[in-house]
C-alpha cells in the first residue's frame, strides 16, 4: 500500500498537470453558485461528471473503496488528502455527485450483495452513473419513520407507490435508494421499512423540480406511481431498511453538508475581507470563523477514527450541529463584510455569492435531520438521559 503521502503527490502531480491552482484569497464557489442561480443547472451537472470521469481515468477515485470494486482500497486518511489537495486547485465542483459517492457508495459498500456491490459501484465511481437519494416526504421530514411511501410484493417484483421531497439531484440521477413500507402489520413504525435500489428512469416514476430560496434547481419532488422494482434490488434485509437508512443518514450528519468544508469558509471568508483588512473588528471575526472550520476539521477527523462518543453513530449528530451553526454563522459574516452590496445584488455582482450563500445556509440547520431531532439522538443516544415523553 502506498503512503499518504505518496498518494497526495500523485494527486497533486496529476492536478498541476490539468488545473491551475486556486487564488488562496479567492472564492471557491463562486463559480459554482453563477452557475446554479444563472440557470445553468445542466452545466453545473455535466461538468462534474466529465470532472469525475477524469479522475476515474486517473485513478483517484474511491480511494476508500476496494479495487474489486473500482476503487484504490486504502484508507480513510488517503481519501481525505486527496480531498486536501483537490481543494488547492481551481477544478470543477463535485457537488452533484455527492449524494452518490458519500453516501450511495459506503451504503452499497456495506449492506449491499456481492452483485449490487459488483454491479452499481464501479460506475458509480467513475461517474457514469449518478445517485439520488428518496428519504423525506411531506408528512415525514426528521420523523423519517412515519413514512407512507409503501412497497407491496407481486411475485419477484416490488411495486411502490408514494411521494417523496427535498430529493436533491433526483432529476439528474440514474438510480436512487428509496425507503419504503413493506410490513403494514408491524408494530413499531422503524420495524416495517426496506430499502430498495430504483431505476430512477423506470415507469411510474416522475420527478418535478424546486426552487429553492436562493434560486438553487437542485432539490425535486419525486412521485411513485406503481414503480416497479424487483426483489433482487432490496438493499440490506427485508424489512431491515431502518438500519441501512440509519447508516447512510450517518454519513449525511458526519459530512453531507461540508462537514469541516475543506477550507472553504476559510477561502470565502479571507475573499470577502479583502476590502476590509483595516478593520479590527472585521478581522477578529475572521479569526474566529477561521478557528472554527479548524475545530470542525479536527471533530470530523476524530469522529471517523471513533474518538468521539465511544465511536457510537449517533456521534455524526455532533458534526452535522457543528457545521449547520458554522454555516450560518459564517454566511452572516460574510455578507457583513461585504456591505451593502450583498442586500442589493445581481447576477454577476460583487454581492451574488454572500447573499446566495445567505439564503442557502438557512437549509443548515433542517437538511439531514433538524438540529433539535440531532440534540435530541445526542441525549438520549450518546449522554444517556431519560427519553422525551412520547404521545400515548
Amino acid at each position: 500500500m502506498i503512503s499518504v503521502e505518496e498518494l497526495r503527490a500523485e494527486a497533486r502531480s496529476w492536478l498541476e498537470d490539468h488545473w491551475p491552482r486556486r487564488d488562496p484569497a479567492s472564492d471557491d464557489e463562486r463559480e459554482d453558485t453563477i452557475a446554479r442561480v444563472g440557470g445553468d443547472h445542466e452545466g453545473f451537472v455535466a461538468r462534474a461528471r466529465a470532472f469525475q470521469q477524469q479522475l476515474a481515468a486517473a485513478g483517484l477515485v474511491g480511494i476508500a473503496i476496494p479495487e474489486e470494486y473500482g476503487g484504490r482500497g486504502l484508507t480513510p486518511s488517503h481519501a481525505q488528502a486527496l480531498a486536501a489537495e483537490l481543494s488547492d486547485f481551481d477544478c470543477p465542483s463535485l457537488r452533484p455527485l455527492g449524494i452518490g459517492l458519500g453516501l450511495v457508495a459506503p451504503t452499497v459498500l456495506r449492506f449491499g450483495s456481492e452483485e449490487q456491490k459488483a454491479r452499481y459501484l464501479p460506475p458509480l465511481l467513475a461517474g457514469k452513473e449518478q445517485w439520488c437519494q428518496l428519504f423525506s416526504e411531506p408528512g415525514a421530514g426528521s420523523d423519517l419513520a412515519a413514512l407512507r411511501t409503501k412497497a407491496v410484493r407481486d411475485g419477484d417484483s416490488w411495486v411502490l407507490e408514494g411521494q417523496k421531497v427535498w430529493s436533491s439531484y433526483a432529476a439528474d440521477a440514474d438510480f436512487g435508494i428509496v425507503l419504503a413500507r413493506t410490513d403494514l402489520e408491524a408494530t413499531k413504525p422503524q420495524a416495517g421499512l426496506s430499502m430498495f435500489i430504483l431505476d430512477m428512469h423506470s415507469r411510474g416514476v416522475e420527478v418535478r423540480p424546486l426552487t429553492d430560496i436562493a434560486g438553487g434547481r437542485h432539490f425535486n419532488e419525486v412521485w411513485l406511481d406503481q414503480a416497479t422494482v424487483a426483489h433482487h434490488e432490496v438493499l440490506g434485509r427485508l424489512h431491515g431498511g431502518w438500519d441501512v437508512a440509519n447508516g447512510t443518514l450517518g454519513g449525511e450528519r458526519g459530512g453531507y453538508l461540508g462537514g469541516s468544508g475543506g477550507g472553504r469558509r476559510r477561502r470565502q471568508a479571507v475573499a470577502a475581507l479583502s476590502t476590509r483588512r483595516d478593520d479590527p473588528v472585521a478581522r477578529q471575526e475572521a479569526v474566529r470563523l477561521i478557528a472554527a472550520e479548524r475545530i470542525l476539521e479536527w471533530l470530523g477527523d476524530r469522529i471517523k477514527v471513533g474518538a468521539v462518543a465511544g465511536g457510537h453513530p449517533a456521534a455524526g449528530s455532533l458534526m452535522k450541529v457543528a457545521a449547520g451553526n458554522l454555516e450560518q454563522a459564517s454566511a452572516e459574516a460574510i455578507v457583513g463584510f461585504t456591505g451593502p452590496a450583498a442586500q442589493a445584488w445581481e447576477a454577476g455582482g460583487e454581492g451574488e455569492r454572500p447573499a446566495f450563500a445567505l439564503a442557502a445556509s438557512r437549509q443548515a440547520t433542517i437538511a439531514g435531520g433538524t438540529h433539535q431531532i440531532q440534540r435530541n439522538l445526542l441525549a438520549e443516544r450518546v449522554l444517556g438521559l431519560p427519553r422525551e415523553p412520547r404521545p400515548a
